[in-house]
């Protein structure tokens, strides 16, 4: 065994003499002169596999900036031009001569004629701060010959009553149109110092004329009509209602009126007909009275059947609203839209002295307006 272990022994020593003496086998030359280049060059080999993620960022920063150098420039936004000046009495034209012959017409949209009439005795009593005025004293003030109201929201058998509260003054003629398919519902009048040569209600369409919707007087001159149309409503509901059957109808129904003698149309269209008609048409796109199916039907079936619409031929670049909400201090901050019009047939338009509004009369959340048209 002492043996063994003396072989053994000697040859682990001969084995440790060997690899301290040995030498590194030389390098293969492709390699020897790869390194050579790589150390001249200043790289190792632990540093070879960062070279291609350098050169990768480089490529991908030059191509970022060819792409940045060849993108189209944004195009800015042309500034939109404000909207024209916010419409005042101080535009109105100088009145007619003493002695013109004239008819002076206003309407108005009293929502709910008893409300009104109520807040008018309020005010009488002291009760309100604000100063309301009944239709008829509105239309004495104003020397009017003919006053149309919309939104009665009256049945038949309130009539009496509301005209002993309305004051008309005796010889005046009163004719109602209410609602018969819903009560407390639309409702139209006219209220004229003279007598009409005849009054109708409705357009003679039994699916248009059970709301109470449409009341029309003759005169010797003209034809008034006086309309408080369908909301196309919540949702939208009435929409197609409103553009592809009221609408279509109506506009037939002045266009028969027109054949014997001029036509006057006013009251609530519950339409705005352009942006310049609403506070923010961008957001009220979708909203009744401002959708574009409401607004190309307006430029359809009345403008382009030849109906003037007196107030912005009179003042194309004026700010004037009809109609502001009661939330959100709409009024006070002028933010409404024009839902209520005079629209003329083309041939009476020269005769129109003035159309005008009346923002300072309260009561509603609508305003009254007028029309001036010489005889």
């Amino acid at each position: 065994m002492l043996g063994s272990w003396l072989r053994a022994a000697g040859t682990r020593t001969l084995l440790g003499h060997l690899v301290r003496r040995s030498h590194p086998l030389p390098m293969a030359p492709k390699r020897k002169a790869a390194a050579a280049l790589s150390e001249a060059a200043g790289v190792n080999e632990d540093s070879k596999a960062a070279v291609p993620q350098r050169g990768k960022a480089k490529a991908t920063a030059a191509a970022a900036a060819t792409n940045r150098k060849a993108a189209p420039a944004k195009r800015v936004a042309k500034a939109k031009p404000p909207p024209g000046p916010a419409w005042d009495a101080s535009m109105r034209p100088q009145p007619l001569a003493a002695g013109t012959p004239a008819c002076r017409i206003l309407s108005w949209n009293v929502a709910g004629l008893r409300a009104l009439l109520k807040k008018s005795k309020e005010t009488d009593e002291g009760t309100r701060d604000e100063l309301i005025l009944t239709p008829v004293a509105l239309a004495q003030k104003e020397q009017a010959d003919v006053l149309c109201l919309q939104e009665i929201k009256l049945q038949e058998d309130h009539c009496a009553d509301v005209l002993k509260d309305l004051g008309v003054p005796e010889g005046w003629h009163v004719s109602w149109n209410c609602s018969r398919d819903k009560k407390g519902y639309s409702g139209t009048a006219i209220i004229s110092r003279q007598a009409p040569l005849s009054v109708s209600c409705g357009i003679g369409a039994a699916e248009h004329d059970g709301e109470g919707r449409v009341l029309t007087a003759e005169f010797p001159t003209f034809w008034l009509v006086n309309c408080y149309v369908p909301n196309s409503g919540a949702g939208l509901k009435r929409l197609e209602y409103r553009v592809n059957n009221w609408d279509k109808d109506f506009s037939a129904y002045l266009k028969r009126l027109e054949g014997s003698k001029p036509v006057v149309l006013t009251g609530d269209l519950n339409v705005a007909p352009a942006e310049i008609d609403i506070h923010s048409p961008k957001t009220n796109l979708k909203s009744a009275g401002f959708t574009p199916e409401e607004r190309a039907s307006f430029a359809d079936n009345l403008i382009g059947q030849g109906f003037v619409d007196c107030f912005r031929t009179q003042y194309p670049e004026a700010v004037g609203y009809t109609y502001w909400g009661y939330r959100f201090n709409a009024r006070a901050n002028n933010k409404g839209w024009r839902l209520d019009h005079f629209l003329v047939s083309q041939e009476l338009h020269p005769s129109v002295h003035e159309c005008y509004h009346l923002p300072a009369v309260l009561g509603s959340d609508h305003c009254p307006l007028g029309l001036v048209v010489k005889l």
